[in-house]
C-alpha cells in the first residue's frame, strides 16, 4: 500500500497566490477595455503589466499543482493483477441472469421432476 503524504500546504498557498493574480488580472483586462470604451479609443492590446501578471498565475499555478500533487502510481496489469484473486477475475455478475426463458421452455421437465 502507499503511503499517504501530509497534504502540502505551500503549494496550496502558492495556488491561492495564482489564483487571487488570475483573478486580478482578470479585473485589469476589464477595467482596461472600459477605459479604452469611455475614451472611444481602438483595442491595440493589453498592456504588458496585465500581460506579465497572466503569465506570472499561470506559472505560479503550474508550480502549485506540481507541489501538492501526489507520487505518480503504476499502470502495469502486473500489478492490478497480483491485488485480486483468480475468482474475482473470471465473476462478472453483469451476465447474471435470473429471471430467463428457461423456467417457462422447460417447465414440464420442472414439473415431472417434482411429482
Amino acid at each position: 500500500m502507499a503511503v499517504q503524504q501530509a497534504p502540502n500546504h505551500l503549494g496550496r498557498l502558492v495556488c491561492l497566490v495564482a489564483f487571487f493574480l488570475f483573478f486580478h488580472s482578470g479585473y485589469s483586462t476589464f477595467e482596461h477595455l472600459s477605459y479604452l470604451k469611455a475614451i472611444d479609443g481602438h483595442e491595440s492590446g493589453l498592456p504588458l503589466d496585465i500581460t506579465i501578471e497572466l503569465l506570472t498565475s499561470v506559472a505560479l499555478f503550474g508550480l502549485g499543482i506540481v507541489m501538492v500533487a501526489d507520487d505518480f502510481k503504476e499502470i502495469l496489469m502486473e500489478t492490478e493483477m497480483a491485488k485480486q484473486s483468480i475468482e474475482s477475475l473470471d465473476a462478472r455478475p453483469s451476465f447474471y441472469s435470473f429471471n430467463h426463458r428457461g423456467r417457462a421452455v422447460f417447465k414440464n421437465v420442472i414439473l415431472k421432476d417434482e411429482m
